[in-house]
């Protein structure tokens, strides 16, 4: 039996015979996924069709057929997207679904706890976990509709389950823990502190105050070596002079900004020269989260760490910049 691969391929090359079948093949998948979008059974219907005529035009432009399938998705969600936005319902699918929709790995319903947690979630995290869940489309095939990379998709699942977890401690009782083994921990927590000085006077008072407050401090000698770091996850915030070496500070921060995982779990604070406005506009540009002038104040820095690590879990994302003066 031709598989839907094989199809794609066939229709690739221009076989129209080919691509009928992996119409009738796809449809009721197709159908699924936009009733699951819309719920409306009409606008799914026509949704189907109008997406295997997208595809059909463009099949020539599909550039792995054993990802077909991830391609097609990509179609009928872009459609049902241009569908909600003709009717002026909301730029963006939301796809809170209720409680019969969205299934765990075994294809049990969630609990209320979690139905509760995904309304309160944004409509992206309710999206991936329901094209994950529901849907059942692999990495792989998510990666061809969200067109993010397979590892950039797993980190966006890892946050979108995080944030479901954090939203279900909230209304779930003691015993509803216990069941599920729902773990109190959140998945950041300021435990390391990266520290690059060049200065060995502020180096040693800094590690002194963060060590003396409780937190594990790895010193590194320049911007390159906290750059390695972070890629190997080795701490929960860096603290980074300006004066860090090659390369320098802007572009470690740039670097940074770009990974995702340091992006989200890796806050910066940057010491720069005391009022330099440039040395600031650059650090806020660069994706620093807060400022301090150098050389800091080591008690005020340590203050400042302990608030950082109740707010940026939940922090939100237009979160201000704050700028410590000694």
């Amino acid at each position: 039996m031709v598989n839907d691969s094989q199809l794609a391929a066939m229709a690739k090359a221009g076989d129209a015979t080919a691509f009928d079948a992996l119409a009738r093949s796809t449809r009721p998948w197709l159908y699924g996924l936009c009733f699951h979008l819309l719920r409306d059974a009409e606008a799914a219907h026509d949704l189907v069709q109008e997406a295997l005529i997208a595809a059909f035009r463009s099949i020539g432009q599909l550039r792995e057929p054993a990802q077909v399938r991830g391609w097609l998705t990509r179609i009928a969600v872009n459609t049902c997207r241009m569908h909600l936005r003709r009717l002026a319902v909301q730029p963006e699918i939301v796809t809170a679904p209720p409680e019969q929709t969205l299934t765990g790995p075994d294809g049990a319903p969630p609990s209320l706890a979690a139905s509760e947690a995904l309304a309160q979630v944004d409509p992206a995290t309710r999206r991936i976990l329901a094209l994950f869940y529901s849907e059942g489309l692999s990495h792989a095939e998510l990666g061809e509709v969200l067109a993010l990379s397979t590892a950039a998709v797993k980190s966006r699942l890892h946050r979108a389950r995080e944030r479901l977890r954090r939203e279900m401690l909230k209304t779930m009782t003691p015993e509803e823990k216990a069941t599920l083994a729902v773990d109190e921990e959140p998945g950041w927590a300021l435990r390391t502190v990266l520290l690059v000085e060049p200065d060995d006077a502020i180096r040693e008072g800094l590690r002194g105050k963060l060590s003396a407050a409780g937190y594990a401090v790895v010193v590194l000698p320049t911007g390159e070596a906290a750059l390695e770091a972070a890629k190997q996850h080795r701490g929960d915030m860096l603290i980074l002079d300006k004066h860090c070496g090659d390369p320098n500070w802007v572009e470690v921060l740039t670097l940074l900004q770009a990974d995702e995982w340091s992006r989200e779990n890796l806050p910066i604070a940057v010491l720069v020269d005391a009022e330099n406005s440039r040395d600031l506009t650059l650090a806020w540009q660069a994706g620093a989260f807060v400022c301090l002038t150098r050389p800091p104040d080591a008690d005020r820095l340590v203050s400042y760490v302990r608030r950082l690590a109740t707010i940026w879990p939940d922090r939100p994302y237009t979160l201000a910049k704050r700028y410590y003066a000694p």
